[in-house]
């Protein structure tokens, strides 16, 4: 799997600005970067794709986070701690904070509080074939009407055998070939 397999076609709308590629082997332990942050595992692989991501923009592009948007396709999500929640039920005693890092949500959430993101999200669980088409058209819904100046367009997939692996492009507005004031 490559970093390219998020399709980005030509006459799309979307500009590719930067890529990168994240994994994790399966069992594989995570650690915790921040301080009393509770995340889930897929979550700190997120941020470790976004951060390689971001490391390899254009500088217009790391030095507008306020006006970029973000949308993760994850069919597994955080399961690893709804799995954990669950088998801790019996024993009666649950952390809050792992309700919080079950949250699907929460790859996102540890994304946009790690890089100042604060243009729109969107998570789509399900699977990344499905979902890509439907993210890049969000992508380029937000772009076309100011929402975002960028998105970061993340897909979390995960297998047995390979493990976690999270894709992810950041995209830009294809420039309009038209010329300025010209006929619509």
């Amino acid at each position: 799997m490559t970093v390219e397999d998020i399709a980005v076609h030509a006459g799309a709308g979307l500009v590719p600005l930067a890529r990168a590629w994240a994994g994790r082997a399966p069992n594989a332990t995570t650690h915790q970067r921040i301080p009393s942050q509770y995340a889930d595992p897929a979550s700190w692989l997120v941020l470790d794709a976004v951060n390689e991501l971001w490391a390899g923009c254009p500088d217009a592009v790391r030095t507008a986070p306020e006006t970029t948007a973000m949308v993760l396709v994850s069919t597994y999500s955080t399961i690893d701690t709804m799995s954990a929640i669950a088998r801790a039920v019996p024993g009666g005693r649950l952390s809050a904070l792992r309700f919080a890092g079950a949250s699907a949500g929460g790859p996102v959430s540890l994304v946009c509080q790690s890089h100042g993101f604060r243009g729109p999200t969107l998570v789509i669980t399900t699977a990344p074939e499905d979902g890509c088409p439907a993210a890049l058209t969000m992508a380029r819904h937000w772009l076309r009407t100011g929402a975002a100046s960028h998105v970061v367009v993340a897909v979390h997939d995960h297998d047995s055998l390979r493990g976690h692996e999270v894709r992810c492009v950041v995209v830009g507005a294809e420039p309009d070939p038209r010329p300025s004031g010209g006929p619509q």
